[in-house]
């Protein structure tokens, strides 16, 4: 079953008006920095390796908290337009996304490295 299929309905019912789904990609959360590392209470989705499900639309990135039973749940909605910097970090085995706000939060969210260049086309346009 194709993972857009799968969480349609659930992605549809958190979408703001005239909000359309661009694409969804399955990955896990990484910390972004030493201190992350360090104290990862600090958030969930500054964890490492928590499954996350992005959906990238024309207004936000929804990043979905993926629980044991493969249900999701809205862990953070974020504006396009409140993003200052999305960089790829990429390593041998997989590739990477560090998203910065406009408050300087920064998230990272780790995906398979063959989904890289599509992942960074959606969030650039």
């Amino acid at each position: 079953m194709n993972i857009s299929v799968k969480y349609q309905e659930k992605v549809k019912h958190d979408l703001e008006p005239n909000e359309q789904i661009i694409d969804v990609f399955t990955g896990r959360t990484a910390p972004t920095n030493w201190v992350m590392k360090l104290l990862p209470e600090i958030s969930w989705l500054t964890k490492e390796n928590m499954p996350i499900v992005l959906v990238i639309t024309n207004q936000r990135l929804l990043v979905y908290k993926q629980q044991i039973n493969l249900d999701i749940q809205l862990a953070i909605g974020i504006h396009r337009f409140d993003i200052t910097e999305c960089k790829e970090l990429t390593s041998v085995l997989n590739g990477a996304i560090q998203v910065t706000l406009k408050d300087n939060q920064s998230f990272k969210f780790v995906f398979k490295k063959e989904r890289m260049p599509k992942i960074l086309k959606e969030l650039t346009n």
